[in-house]
């Protein structure tokens, strides 16, 4: 590649979207870990967001951001995923979303939150049992 220029998988990953979409993650909590080792070479970034009770942990929400392009139509819909896993008693459930709109900062605080807000209801339906028993 010549210097100076632009790859594709850079400009994925710094459109005003990805970028203020990432920036909406660190104002709600979220922290920055590598990824990369986990979902592969297309997670070109990652947040995890720690959710507690009395000193104690429920549970760790994950957003993965993925570069598709050319891999699947729409992949600003694929772009950022969520994932979690719930202390169910008899064994851990995973829960992930994935195909949300996050392109305007309203969608995306409010399915940001509207995740968060259905792990904890799934969390409290199996127990309320902190992560790892």
């Amino acid at each position: 590649m010549m210097e100076g220029s632009l790859s594709i998988n850079n400009i994925q990953k710094t459109t005003p979207v990805s970028d203020s979409f990432r920036k909406k993650l660190v104002e709600l909590g979220y922290r920055k870990f590598d990824g990369k080792p986990i979902k592969g070479e297309i997670c070109y970034d990652a947040y995890y967001k720690d959710f507690n009770v009395e000193k104690e942990l429920k549970y760790t929400i994950y957003c993965y951001c993925y570069d598709l392009k050319g891999m699947v139509d729409n992949p600003e819909l694929f772009e950022f995923a969520f994932e979690t896993q719930i202390n169910a008693g008899a064994g851990v459930i995973g829960l992930e979303a994935i195909q949300w709109d996050f392109r305007t900062e309203e969608s995306s605080e409010f399915n940001i939150r509207f995740f968060e807000n259905r792990v904890d209801a799934v969390w409290k339906s199996f127990g309320s049992i902190k992560f790892p028993s």
